[in-house]
């Protein structure tokens, strides 16, 4: 009997040696489970994202054995963002996407390039998947070309120049302008500082703009303001001005446009499509009154373009209280803000 038990006992020591050793050379474990944590920098021997800019780690549950609970990561590699969110989702995990820096060269545009935790990986509920994907490409963008000629300059130029190309009427190649009748200011300087403020305004929404002139003291004739649009090639040609009338009780914004002779019918149709949206966006912006939109064939800077043109008159200096409001940086702005929407729907087509 005492023989018998101790065999029993040496056998019962034999099996802890035996469990115990497997236990420490990890045999017979279940597989650990993973859990997304976001942590602070990676451990050496973690698994980072493509672009090495993920913080998160791989940590095994306490007893080593997967939870019945777990989820198991899908494989979002090679697949669409789009496609990898959905699956995220309805696995019952949280998704954190970035955008490949730099792209990977030869992966389409929105195609997932990395994951981490990697596919098949066992998470809690709730777990953050982060996903690297290329970025999209940027759809292409036409860049439309304006040309803003700001009316007269410093000094007028009071020699000839025909009225269009071969005419034998003649008229001077750069009108004096008016000159503010209760601010003294002249047409000039409105003009330039109006145009730089439409030339902002454009810019801002990705148009190319050409300036006749940033400075008054310059010596610009007519036919050259126009040849300047057409070398351009500009989409529309936009003339700054203000208005002059022996009736000081005249007030309020005109667009003229091209009509009415030989020279201008190849541009005289979307010129007036100019005109019409410009004077329309002008009066919403301003609340002005509207003197409408009137065609012209006696214009010089219009006989010599190529190019769609338009003349804003952007009221009367001729009437006192317009002058006031027209010397002003905030109207100003709001005329040219109203010139640059006017701008932006005609070049869009809208």
């Amino acid at each position: 009997m005492r023989t018998t038990l101790v065999i029993v006992a040496l056998l019962i020591v034999a099996g802890g040696l035996v469990v115990w050793a497997a236990g420490s050379l990890g045999l017979g474990r279940a597989a650990p489970r993973i859990g997304a944590e976001v942590s602070g920098p990676l451990p050496a021997n973690s698994i980072s994202s493509q672009d090495g800019s993920a913080s998160l780690s791989a940590t095994a549950s306490l007893d080593g054995t997967a939870s019945a609970a777990d989820i198991e990561v899908p494989v979002l590699t090679g697949k669409s963002i789009q496609v990898a969110e959905a699956l995220l989702g309805a696995a019952g995990l949280t998704v954190q996407t970035r955008v490949a820096d730099p792209a990977v060269a030869g992966v389409e545009p929105g195609v997932v390039i990395s994951q981490w935790p990697l596919p098949n990986a066992l998470v809690s509920p709730g777990a953050q998947v982060v996903v690297n994907y290329q970025a999209q490409s940027a759809p292409a963008v036409e860049q439309f070309v304006v040309v803003i000629d700001a009316g007269h300059q410093q000094k007028a130029d009071l020699a000839l120049e025909p009225i269009g190309p071969g005419s034998t009427e003649r008229k001077p190649k750069v009108a004096g302008g008016a000159t503010g009748v209760a601010t003294r200011i002249p047409e000039y300087k409105q003009t330039l500082a109006i145009s730089l403020k439409l030339r902002d305004a454009l810019v801002a929404q990705g148009v190319k703009v050409v300036m006749v002139r940033t400075t008054n003291n310059v010596d610009i004739p007519n036919s050259k303001r126009a040849a300047i649009g057409n070398d351009a090639k500009a989409d529309l040609v936009v003339r700054v001005h203000l208005n002059g009338s022996t009736d000081g009780a005249v007030h309020g914004v005109m667009t003229l446009y091209p009509d009415g002779n030989r020279w201008v019918t190849p541009i005289s149709a979307a010129s007036k499509k100019a005109a019409e949206a410009i004077q329309a966006a002008v009066m919403t912006a301003t609340a002005a009154s509207s003197q409408g939109i009137n065609g012209s064939s006696i214009m010089a800077g219009f006989n010599y373009s190529k190019r769609p043109s338009v003349i804003v008159e952007c009221g009367y200096l001729s009437n006192a209280a317009e002058d006031r409001l027209i010397a002003t940086e905030a109207y100003q702005q709001k005329i040219a803000d109203g010139i640059a929407r006017g701008v932006m729907s005609y070049l869009q087509g809208t």
